[in-house]
């Protein structure tokens, strides 16, 4: 599992990918860009291998990338 977030021009660009195994796990980068994307004050989605997003909150960002562990570790149970 990688989650980017990229800042530009006072916006959030997010992107998540996921490997076989993590989406076979129950982790899905849609799931995980429509639950940070939101902190950053945006929206996005994706496929479960593949998801992006973005917002405009720029000071989320840290936020946003910390609620990422707390997630996947829902999924796993």
């Amino acid at each position: 599992v990688g989650v980017l977030a990229s800042v530009n021009e006072g916006k959030v660009t997010l992107l998540a990918v996921c490997g076989k195994e993590a989406v076979a796990s129950g982790v899905k980068a849609g799931d995980i860009i429509k639950a940070i994307a939101p902190i950053c004050g945006g929206k996005g989605g994706g496929k479960p291998d593949s998801a992006m997003g973005g917002g405009t909150e720029v000071s989320k960002v840290d936020d946003a990338l910390a609620a990422v562990d707390d997630l996947i570790l829902s999924k796993l149970g």
